[in-house]
């Protein structure tokens, strides 16, 4: 089984990109149907949550994840997805190949790259402009 903390860390690591504060993230369950919550909380409280199914693959967990992460950031710090290098276009979520992805989602995409690894794309886009 996955270690959800570090799935968890990877998504945060990327959108931390845009904003300089990082949530408090707490973990409770799993519930009756095994499902564990993950709640992302503001420096206020103020919190947003969701459930994941542990016992699906790395992949389909860390999609989950950077497809619900990015919404409580909104919710909390006004930010969302992180933005496809050179655009103002948020980068979309997908699993490819048993791994998940941050994509440009545009008709032309050629961008993309493995959710944890935004930074490291982003800062070698900025270095080829």
């Amino acid at each position: 089984m996955p270690n959800l903390r570090d799935l968890v860390e990877l998504v945060v690591r990327d959108l931390s990109v845009a904003i300089e504060s990082r949530p408090s993230i707490t973990y409770s369950g799993p519930d009756g149907q095994g499902h564990v919550e993950i709640l992302v909380e503001d420096g206020s409280g103020m919190g947003v949550g969701f459930t994941v199914d542990p016992t699906a693959s790395r992949a389909d967990i860390l999609y989950e994840m950077a497809y619900r992460i990015p919404d409580a950031y909104v919710e909390l710090y006004a930010v969302g997805l992180p933005l496809v290098p050179g655009t103002e276009r948020p980068a979309t979520p997908r699993v490819v190949a048993d791994t998940a992805v941050w994509e440009d989602p545009g008709e032309r995409a050629a961008w993309s790259c493995p959710v944890g690894d935004y930074r490291q794309a982003h800062a070698g886009e900025r270095e080829g402009d």
